[in-house]
């Protein structure tokens, strides 16, 4: 009899109708068993019960392990389908239901077919341990992503660990082992009988395909991937999943997922955002769409329009959109590496790698196209992926699926046009767009034209004669050298040394830079240090690969440096900012420190190692390459002329508050781990003095850091030294992406011979008891920059109880004009030129200034106490009086320009900030007027 429940089922589905037409017990069964979801454990009681045994127990006969594995299958299937059909169902609950059930078959069959070898032929040994080997089953594609349609295929790749042979009395190699094992696998999966299959099943996935072994030896399956792997085959591996089976008690099975992941992660992500693969990805979403055109025209001409997997519009082509972005940036945001879809489209979002619009409509499309394909196979049990294209019975099909026609139809076309669209558009989608892309040009306005010369125009200026001879004459009477740089440039060691493939690159790439090049107000100068930019990477493919394939990025290089010596040193020293070059819009945005926070803390905790450790080498790296990629945005924009000096200190200093806030987070959890104690949070805070105190840090400021915390607990000072150690060398550390900050701590109390981090209690007493008056100045531009945020109010208190103590002013102006006199003695101008720094008049006396009024004034005007920066303290002072107001508004604009021109000086590559005296005279005479007005001779 049919209930409400199984109804939808019974209607759509012939497979079903049949099943249940002369079996009440199993219709009955299924009303029983239907209510409620379907989930991983419901399917291992159902595998114990059709067993007649416990899991733990032996492994099932091989024939009894056939028969039980259909009767499950069957129970999954249809119980999906009537919960599916009645709208009870989930993608998620169906698509995990039926990975569980293969997962469990697999594993089933595993030990199945083990009992029987090992009767035979003995246990296969791991000859380093002695313990039983078990064989690796990989599950590809829809497997690995744990999100199976409810007639998939299953794609498997076996491996193990040693060779050597089994321990029985009629021994065999374990090659020979492991590939009669797989081959006896099969059957029992995916062999029909009486009771149906369970999967169909594929090994084609695996090295040589079905010429190659049936398994493979770790250690030859790793040499294969890292010299033989193709593209198509890190996008296969991108789902790749070890299957959790085990046959043997004792065997160390852990180890060898470890061991796999190990191979996977960085065969399928590589460091740095992949552009060597665009070709090979082109190439593959072509083949995707020719196959299917291809296969469609040898049959009846209309199957891409109906097939809603391969055809324009399908499954497959979200799945590409979606896998392309993790291929190039997952290596690099390593909270990209999922391996289901929609999870993957969540960490896009999250990442800011996909708009969180588009990313919404893929996930309808896919949801609705995922229940429609499961839709048609519910109706004969069979894997079909075509619509029907008569009218009836598509208007059944949206019944099922609990549907009007029309509304179906009408959902159905606007999902695949999007589809469609997006897949058409994928690359410029994830920020690919480059010279094999048309109809995605530069901005109409690049910030960093010069002289009017519109980038997307330099690429295409060449000469008649597009030979580089021919070109290189376009330098006119520099040619001469130009021509001579290049031929020493191609005869240097780290260019004769590469690969045909790199040296290819390379060729393509000189007369790209020798139009780049001219397109810049200093195209000899510019053309060099293009040449000392590929000279640096050159071994590095990925990045040569970048440059071909977007010729405009090359440009905005070019433009970089030639607008700054100190820029393409940077550019040179840390080509992994190149990337960010080629989406030119994004790169002039304003810095969401929000999401950035968000996304490198996903990006760390996402950086493991297989052993489930955190990766501290690649959890250093991450931030030293943010650090370099967000200053390298700040640099563009600097020179672009969009922000101000205090603007860019700001965001320079915030960063370092991030990238401070993630260190301590990361280096406490490796201080507690060593110490073996349970996980608490950090009573500790990072006091932030000089310029990161004052948000006036530079490009390449060191960072003043002082480590305080407030912990009753026996062993904080040991705990908190070793974290203040530990977090110093975090940052300080040189490590392949270079090193994150120089860290200075001679202002912690008692300087280089005090303790590495103090209490709250021992830091208060010093500045009180201890503490020198030029340290009172420093506290001045002082503030809690990451840790605990209570500790860190302790230290604005105390900070406040010392600035506000009574000082004698004659005393303290001695001090001052003595630490003055010592600043210059260690900073000496034997040059007739104008330090705008350390000389008389220079910056340091007007921040010396303004460290006295707070000292002296503060007790008296709290508005002096917190930390505001000199240009607002000295506008406060002349508001209150303490100095006259034109000589505060002079002082002022002379701090804005000595930071602005010394900021314009470091960028041309000066070391010291030095002009002639009579360039900034004026400037000078106000920071004189304010020193004698406030601190006298």
């Amino acid at each position: 009899m049919q209930t409400p429940l199984l109804q939808p089922a019974l209607q759509w589905s012939g497979a079903l109708s049949r099943r249940t037409l002369n079996d009440t017990d199993f219709m009955q069964w299924l009303q029983i068993h239907c209510e409620a979801p379907i989930t991983d454990q419901r399917i291992r009681t159902w595998l114990e019960e059709l067993g007649g045994q416990p899991m733990s127990e032996q492994a099932l006969a091989t024939p009894d392990c056939r028969r039980v594995l259909r009767k499950l299958r069957e129970r999954v299937f249809y119980g999906v389908m009537v919960r599916d059909l009645a709208g009870l169902a989930s993608l998620e609950e169906v698509t995990r239901a039926m990975t569980s059930l293969a997962d469990l078959a697999i594993a089933q069959a595993y030990r199945s077919v083990m009992a029987q070898l090992c009767e035979r032929h003995g246990h296969p040994v791991d000859p380093d341990t002695g313990r039983p080997q078990e064989m690796i089953i990989v599950g590809m594609g829809k497997l690995g992503g744990r999100e199976l349609n409810v007639s998939s295929d299953i794609d498997l790749i076996m491996l193990y660990g040693e060779e050597g042979e089994t321990s029985g009395s009629r021994p065999i190699s374990h090659h020979e082992f492991y590939g009669k094992l797989t081959r006896m696998m099969m059957p029992i999966l995916s062999e029909p009988d009486e009771n149906g299959q369970v999967f169909r099943t594929d090994l084609r996935l695996r090295p040589d395909g079905d010429s190659g072994p049936l398994a493979w030896s770790l250690d030859a399956f790793e040499h294969y991937l890292f010299t033989q792997g193709r593209e198509w085959e890190r996008y296969a591996w991108l789902k790749g999943r070890v299957i959790e089976a085990q046959a043997f008690a004792d065997s160390e099975s852990t180890v060898t997922l470890q061991h796999v992941e190990s191979m996977r992660l960085p065969f399928v992500y590589r460091k740095y955002f992949d552009f060597d693969a665009l070709s090979a990805l082109r190439d593959l979403r072509e083949r995707i769409r020719q196959d299917w055109n291809r296969k469609a025209s040898a049959r009846t001409g209309v199957d891409a329009q109906h097939n809603i997997k391969l055809g324009d519009g399908g499954i497959r082509e979200i799945e590409f959109v979606v896998q392309l972005t993790q291929l190039i940036r997952g290596g690099k945001m390593p909270a990209l590496q999922k391996r289901g879809l929609l999870s993957a489209l969540s960490a896009q979002v999250r990442s800011g790698v996909l708009p969180a619009q588009i990313a919404h409509s893929l996930k309808k499309a896919y949801v609705f196209l995922r229940q429609v394909e499961h839709a048609l196979q519910y109706r004969e049990d069979g894997q079909t992926h075509l619509l029907p294209s008569d009218e009836m019975s598509r208007a059944s099909l949206a019944q099922a699926l609990r549907m009007e026609p029309r509304a179906f139809e009408a959902q159905l076309a606007e999902h695949r046009r999007f589809v469609e669209a997006t897949f058409r558009d994928a690359f410029r989608l994830a920020g690919l767009t480059g010279s094999h892309f048309a109809g995605h040009p530069l901005p109409d306005t690049d910030p960093l034209q010069e002289n009017g010369a519109d980038p997307a125009q330099a690429v295409n200026q060449v000469a008649e004669d597009d030979s580089l001879e021919s070109m290189i004459l376009l330098f006119g009477a520099s040619s001469e050298q130009v021509q001579s740089r290049i031929d020493a440039f191609l005869d240097g060691h780290r260019i004769r040394s590469l690969s045909a493939h790199s040296r290819t690159r390379v060729d393509e790439l000189l007369p790209l830079i020798i139009n780049a090049s001219l397109g810049t107000s200093a195209p000899q100068t510019t053309c060099f240090r293009l040449l000392d930019l590929i000279e640096t990477i050159a071994q590095r493919s990925a990045y040569l690969a970048l440059l071909v394939e977007f010729p405009a990025t090359l440009v905005r290089v070019a433009m970089l440096m030639a607008a700054s010596p100190w820029a393409a040193q940077y550019v040179i020293q840390h080509p992994v900012v190149l990337d960010s070059l080629i989406d030119w819009t994004s790169l002039m945005e304003s810095i969401d420190f929000i999401r950035l926070r968000e996304n490198l803390q996903a990006d760390l905790d996402a950086s493991m190692l297989p052993d489930g450790q955190p990766d501290v080498e690649r959890q250093m790296n991450l931030m030293r390459d943010l650090q370099r990629q967000v200053s390298f945005q700040l640099l563009s924009q600097d020179l672009a002329g969009v922000l101000s000096v205090e603007s860019l200190a700001d965001n320079l200093s915030a960063l370092a508050d991030t990238l401070l806030e993630q260190a301590l987070i990361r280096t406490w959890k490796l201080v507690l781990a060593r110490a073996r104690l349970p996980y608490r949070d950090p009573q500790f805070a990072i006091i932030a003095y000089g310029k990161l105190g004052g948000k006036e840090l530079g490009y390449s400021s060191d960072l003043d850091l002082v480590f305080i915390y407030d912990d009753d607990n026996e062993n904080a000072q040991e705990l908190y030294t070793r974290l203040a150690g530990r977090l110093t060398s975090w940052l300080s550390t040189m490590t392949s992406s270079g090193r994150l900050y120089e860290v200075d701590m001679r202002l912690r109390p008692d300087g280089d011979a005090g303790l590495m981090a103090v209490s709250v209690e021992s830091f208060e007493a010093y500045q009180l008891n201890n503490a020198w008056s030029w340290e009172h100045q420093a506290l001045t531009r002082a503030r809690f920059a990451a840790g605990d945020p209570v500790v860190g109010q302790q230290f604005e208190k105390i900070r406040e109880r010392i600035l506000t103590l009574t000082r004698d002013a004659l005393d303290l102006a001695t001090k001052v004009r003595e630490m003055r006199q010592k600043i210059s003695a260690g900073h000496p101008n034997r040059t007739e030129l104008f330090d705008l720094k350390h000389d008389e008049g220079g910056m340091v006396d007007l921040e010396f200034v303004t460290q006295y009024l707070v000292l002296l004034h503060a007790h008296q005007h709290p508005e002096l106490v917190p930390n505001l920066g000199n240009i607002a303290l000295l506008r406060i002072s002349g508001e209150l009086g303490l100095i006259q107001s034109e000589t505060a508004r002079e002082a002022i604009e002379a701090y804005r320009v000595l930071r602005k021109r010394q900021h314009e000086l470091r960028l041309q590559g000066q070391e010291k900030a030095r002009v002639a005296p009579e360039e900034l005279a004026s400037v000078r005479l106000a920071v004189r007027t304010l020193w004698k007005e406030v601190l006298g001779n």
